[in-house]
């Protein structure tokens, strides 16, 4: 994913890609090919399917998935405009995803505000 932004740079070098989709993932050896693909990596982008994110905690994963989803949006509007994209250097990507690796107290925070926004909205969801 091109580096447009903060949130993209947040994923560089930090995204598995399965491209090898052959269906529904039902069987022990699909189940360790795409372990293997994931490695260290908390989120994977899985052809024809969807986003995998691997996290500690419900919070971290929302918080992950959510991020990508920004990063995504941004990039699309970004081709959309047909203009020529201002791509971060790899340094400052790079910088930016381990200022981002140690800003993990965060998702939580972000977590529990979404709730409250939630809780406002329509707190049937808790139930």
């Amino acid at each position: 994913m091109p580096t447009l932004d903060q949130n993209a740079a947040r994923f560089y070098k930090r995204v598995a890609y399965d491209l090898g989709y052959e269906g529904m993932a039902n069987s022990d050896a699909e189940g360790n090919r795409l372990a293997a693909l994931l490695g260290n990596h908390k989120t994977m982008m899985m052809g024809n399917h969807g986003v995998l994110i691997a996290a500690a905690s419900v919070a971290e994963a929302f918080d992950e998935l959510y991020y990508l989803e920004r990063a995504c949006q941004t990039l699309m509007l970004a081709y959309a405009s047909g203009q020529k994209l201002n791509v971060m250097s790899d340094k400052v990507a790079e910088q930016t995803a381990r200022d981002w690796d140690l800003y993990t107290d965060s998702a939580l925070a972000h977590f529990e505000e979404m709730k409250k926004v939630l809780n406002r909205k329509d707190p049937s969801y808790a139930h």
